[in-house]
């Protein structure tokens, strides 16, 4: 078995190529920009007070094989193959995330799309045992009355139009997930999608949501915070250890009884968010942008398909909270030293 995972230094990526060395399992890193120090950063702070552990991680790290990718090259992205012929897994995270999308459509649509059917296409030639790529709940659309009752959870089969889209992002998920049930009808593949939330965590460097990292981090190192969005938005939170978790046990399990999956979360207004992080760092600063209702985003997606698959919860939103403000201090003070 060996694994490998585009996008791997990214801020969902590292925390999967952690996990499989957690796990002793080999891994490719793949990432059009690496950056490697970093995610062995996120490994070594992790286990820092267990020795053994830190010995067998270390090890992991230096089998670790890293190369540039760009997927929209068709070219690169089978040369990595054929370097690597032992693949036998691809968690695949290499995507332009909705502001860039945006900039730059059609670089979006090389990554996004083109990317896509590439590892598509190798999941074909060179019989892969399974892909798991990132889908996102942006394909329910970017407003939660399109399901009516305001506490109703999305589920992973309801229906949400083009008129009800926000983000360019989103419909190109849609058509990455329409294109993958093709390839596993025709062609007999094993594909799964999963639709993260809102996903929060010490270290995103980049995107449109780097509110997802500030508004635990910034406390945590003294700075305050500003979300830009009314204190009774509502959104969707899970931790990315916990999302990383999902991603490898969905692409373990030998067998899926689905092909599209909703990660869940914990379902909070901005308020209840900053709450959670004053009751672990008291003295927290914060204030919200009021002229903004609402985040482009549903507020709620149920997770039970998910949680019944893999045999799986994530941690409380407190949990969440509090690792995130432990993992940046811990960072502050190796950098400081």
């Amino acid at each position: 078995m060996k694994f490998l995972v585009t996008g791997g230094t990214g801020f969902i990526g590292a925390r999967v190529v952690v996990n499989l060395w957690e796990r002793n399992i080999p891994v490719v890193v793949a990432d059009l920009d690496l950056n490697i120090a970093w995610t062995k950063q996120i490994a070594l702070l992790k286990h820092r007070e267990d020795p053994v552990k830190l010995a067998e991680i270390q090890q992991q790290i230096n089998q670790t094989s890293f190369v540039n990718l760009d997927v929209s090259n068709r070219k690169q992205v089978n040369e990595v193959f054929c370097k690597f012929p032992d693949i036998t897994h691809v968690i695949h995270l290499a995507y332009l995330m909705s502001a860039e999308v945006e900039a730059d459509q059609s670089r979006g649509a090389a990554v996004n799309i083109q990317g896509m059917i590439n590892m598509f296409d190798m999941t074909v030639d060179h019989r892969l045992v399974r892909l798991v790529f990132a889908s996102s709940e942006t394909i329910y659309g970017a407003n939660h009355s399109a399901y009516g009752d305001a506490d109703y959870a999305v589920k992973e089969d309801d229906f949400c139009s083009l008129d009800d889209h926000f983000y360019t992002y989103g419909v190109m998920k849609m058509l990455n997930e329409f294109t993958a049930q093709k390839y596993i009808k025709n062609k007999g593949v094993s594909i799964a999608a999963m639709r993260p939330p809102v996903v929060y965590g010490d270290g995103r460097m980049r995107g449109s949501v780097l509110w997802a990292c500030e508004f635990a981090t910034n406390p945590a190192l003294g700075r305050p915070v500003k979300l830009p969005f009314s204190k009774e938005a509502r959104d969707c939170w899970i931790y990315v250890d916990d999302v990383a978790e999902q991603f490898v046990r969905l692409s373990l399990k030998p067998k899926l009884d689905h092909f599209a999956y909703n990660n869940g979360g914990h379902s909070v207004t901005a308020e209840e968010l900053m709450q959670t992080v004053q009751h672990i760092v008291p003295d927290t600063k914060y204030e919200f942008d009021e002229s903004v209702p609402r985040t482009a985003l549903i507020d709620r997606c149920d997770s039970t398909r998910l949680e019944r698959e893999i045999g799986f919860i994530p941690r409380s939103l407190q949990e969440g909270v509090k690792a995130q403000i432990e993992e940046a201090r811990c960072r502050q003070l190796q950098v400081s030293y």
